[in-house]
């Protein structure tokens, strides 16, 4: 085996070019930012409305405030109850919101923001069992299938994608820790390119100061760890980070 019929095969030997994208996950306790930190991202951006907590954040930024020019954002909602137990009412719904995913992925330019993928990863769990709870873990291969393959689509894309998360408590042998973790695929951390959390802190008389910390960055470790507060902590500043 030679390398011309190396090549005849399919394998190449060109040097991989990363686009200037970033795939993230932002987790972060209520009130955070998370929402606040994805609009920040470049424009246009696609938002994914599945939380109800977005209401007087992303007018804002539709409308301009602090100096900042108004951005581009486009909305589509994702309402769905918990009271069924017949999958077919869910579904249609979960089969719908990942070919607007993937529409929204072929655009090529902007962010595609999912808030929140926790509850995402709810909808194609009771479209897949019609339940969230007492399903056996070997049961979730084909709906950890699905959102292996939506995280391929958002790699094939040129456009940054972030996935905002609920946290639950972290649980070590049934004993509840004092940490918190991501609520929804449990493979998102491994499979993104970097892992954030927002938080803030309240002071008398003062403004909330929010932060945003990286968890870990897959393509550049020197940022792992580094705490982004004040007008750094923003998804463009981040960016530049990790394509320095």
């Amino acid at each position: 085996m030679n390398e011309a019929q190396l090549r005849s095969m399919g394998f190449k030997d060109e040097v991989v070019q990363v686009p200037r994208r970033l795939i993230v996950s932002v987790g972060g306790r209520e009130k955070t930012g998370k929402t606040h930190f994805s609009l920040t991202a470049p424009e246009p951006i696609m938002f994914f409305n599945i939380d109800i907590g977005t209401e007087g954040v992303v007018g804002k930024f539709q409308e301009g405030f602090g100096g900042n020019p108004a951005k581009q954002v486009f909305m589509y909602d994702v309402r769905f109850a918990h009271g069924s137990s017949n999958t077919s009412d869910y579904a249609p719904l979960w089969i719908d919101l990942k070919q607007k995913l993937t529409a929204a992925w072929s655009l090529g330019k902007g962010t595609v923001v999912i808030d929140t993928a926790s509850e995402a990863h709810e909808l194609s769990r009771l479209a897949a069992f019609g339940k969230l709870t007492q399903v056996m873990p070997h049961h979730y291969g084909p709906v950890n299938a699905e959102w292996r393959e939506l995280i391929r689509l958002a790699y094939d894309s040129d456009m940054n994608t972030v996935l905002i998360h609920k946290m639950k408590p972290k649980y070590v042998n049934d004993v509840r820790t004092r940490d918190y973790e991501i609520k929804g695929f449990s493979e998102t951390g491994y499979l993104v390119q970097a892992n954030v959390e927002t938080s803030r802190v309240d002071e008398a008389g003062e403004l909330p100061k929010f932060s945003v910390k990286i968890g870990d960055c897959r393509q550049n470790a020197a940022i792992n760890n580094v705490e982004l507060t004040g007008p750094m902590a923003n998804f463009e500043f981040l960016l530049g980070m990790v394509h320095k």
